[in-house]
């Protein structure tokens, strides 16, 4: 059996890397999912699927630093695959990006 980490950001954060491998699994599989071209808007779509990866219970324990690293691991991901969406969206989203 694996090892649970006790403290809930360990636990969250392994979570969030699950979820990442699946988030690289589609894009190996040459899919991507569309992301809104406002920087903004991106960050706070990425910042609201972070918040819901992590329970109910862990989201007191989670400080800023803890989604920050789960933001930054899932914008990763979700960068890559915009350059596999079809070229409309890629030119839509073309906002000082070098894919």
């Amino acid at each position: 059996m694996t090892d649970v980490p006790a403290d809930p950001a360990s636990r969250f954060l392994q979570r969030v890397e699950r979820r990442a491998r699946f988030l690289q699994t589609l894009f190996i599989a040459e899919m991507g999912v569309y992301l809104p071209s406002d920087d903004d808007q991106r960050k706070r779509t990425i910042m609201s699927l972070a918040r819901m990866i992590a329970r109910t219970s862990e989201l007191p324990h989670l400080g800023p630093d803890v989604l920050q690293k789960a933001y930054e691991i899932l914008n990763g991901h979700l960068e890559a695959m915009q350059k596999v969406l079809p070229h409309d969206v890629q030119y839509r989203n073309r906002v000082r990006r070098h894919w």
